[in-house]
């Protein structure tokens, strides 16, 4: 690790007892000690990444979601084609010493190599076949965390860096008067979040942690999990209340699929097969690949969601809550198409108006009083 005061790189030796063992000076956090390759200078450098450089106020446990592992855990099979190599090898090896060795009870090897011949077939069929899933649960606890780093950095920093605070020590803002929408997030972490940067003054929003709490004749925004209890949520908000405008904010679960490597993700093998179930019939905005993965136990908390990003999706999700409905545009009658005319027709509407009609040469002439003769006719007495 790297001394956050004189920037030395420090060996498991040089740093015994979180001192220094070339500038002398204590630190708060030893990788090896504290676990997950956490230290000073990469709390530092999570802090402000998340903070973005003082733009907002970021709590201690959006730093510890920060400190967890990315993506699915690789899948563990029930065997490995390594071992059984090394099984074939031991047990060809047995039957081999059975057969040359003297004074060795060959029975003894030969059954030896049987068995590890026997355990390598073994782990070749198994190799492909998938363990049983296991729980995957976060690097640290909530309470681990609060226990262990927060009391660490005090002691040596007196105070955490700038722009992080605890959750119990977040002041909700008084709610205000004439509230226009509901926030409804289960998560204390981000009801946290929003109020240390003063979401609800700013966007005209009461922030409630259960849908018994919201009032009704007010539209509502839920920020939720990627999780079935997430989803179901929303389908509750909007079955508690025909007619009132529910706003889906929440993280979903196509998102992480399509980022999954960027993303925390967590497993809950010990989910009720009733839940999914209930998913199955009241969501039906999930395609087939959210329903396999939140099948399989998995699901992610908004809590992890950058902080930046978190906070952009809940003033997207007010701006979006308060505009005015969209209005149907009003269908036109079908107006009949016009009869084709008639060649015969058209001609005679032509010649009615002159319309590109030509003097006949053979016409006769029309009479009257300056009427002249007409051609190939003399006047008597002209030669």
């Amino acid at each position: 690790m790297i001394c956050p005061h004189c920037d030395k790189n420090l060996l498991q030796r040089s740093r015994s007892g979180h001192k220094c063992g070339y500038c002398g000076k204590h630190f708060a956090l030893d990788p090896k000690v504290e676990g997950a390759g956490l230290h000073d200078v990469r709390l530092r450098r999570l802090t402000g990444k998340l903070t973005g450089a003082g733009e907002l106020v970021c709590t201690v446990d959006q730093l510890r979601y920060a400190t967890e592992r990315r993506g699915r855990p690789a899948q563990a099979f029930r065997g490995s084609r390594g071992s059984a190599g090394c099984l074939g090898v031991l047990g060809v090896g047995a039957l081999i010493g059975a057969m040359a060795l003297k004074g060795v009870p060959i029975a003894l090897l030969a059954l030896v190599g049987a068995a590890l011949l026997g355990l390598a077939v073994r782990q070749t069929v198994l190799a492909d076949k998938p363990a049983p899933p296991r729980e995957h649960t976060t690097r640290w606890t909530a309470g681990a965390f609060h226990d262990t780093v927060v009391p660490r950095w005090k002691k040596v920093y007196s105070a955490l860096p700038a722009g992080l605070i605890e959750d119990a020590l977040v002041r909700s803002d008084p709610p205000v008067a004439d509230p226009a929408f509901v926030l409804l997030c289960p998560d204390r972490t981000v009801t946290a979040f929003l109020h240390a940067n003063h979401y609800p003054q700013r966007h005209r929003a009461l922030l409630v942690a259960d849908l018994r709490a919201v009032p009704r004749g007010l539209p509502v925004v839920v920020l939720h999990d990627a999780s079935p209890q997430g989803c179901l949520l929303v389908a509750d908000a909007r079955a508690e209340q025909p007619g009132r405008r529910v706003l889906d904010a929440g993280l979903p679960a196509r998102a992480v699929l399509a980022a999954e490597h960027r993303s925390v993700v967590l497993r809950d093998p010990f989910r009720s097969p009733e839940l999914q179930i209930r998913l199955e019939r009241d969501a039906g905005w999930l395609n087939s690949s959210e329903l396999a993965w939140y099948a399989d136990g998995w699901w992610s908390p908004v809590a992890a969601v950058a902080p930046k990003r978190l906070m952009a999706i809940a003033v997207r999700a007010a701006e979006r809550v308060l505009e005015p409905p969209a209005r149907t545009p009003v269908q036109k009658s079908p107006v009949a198409p016009a009869r084709p005319e008639e060649p015969a027709e058209t001609r005679r509407r032509a010649l009615a108006v002159g319309f590109l009609t030509w003097p006949e040469p053979n016409a006769e002439p029309k009479a009257g009083p300056n009427a002249g003769p007409s051609a190939g006719q003399h006047r008597e007495g002209t030669p």
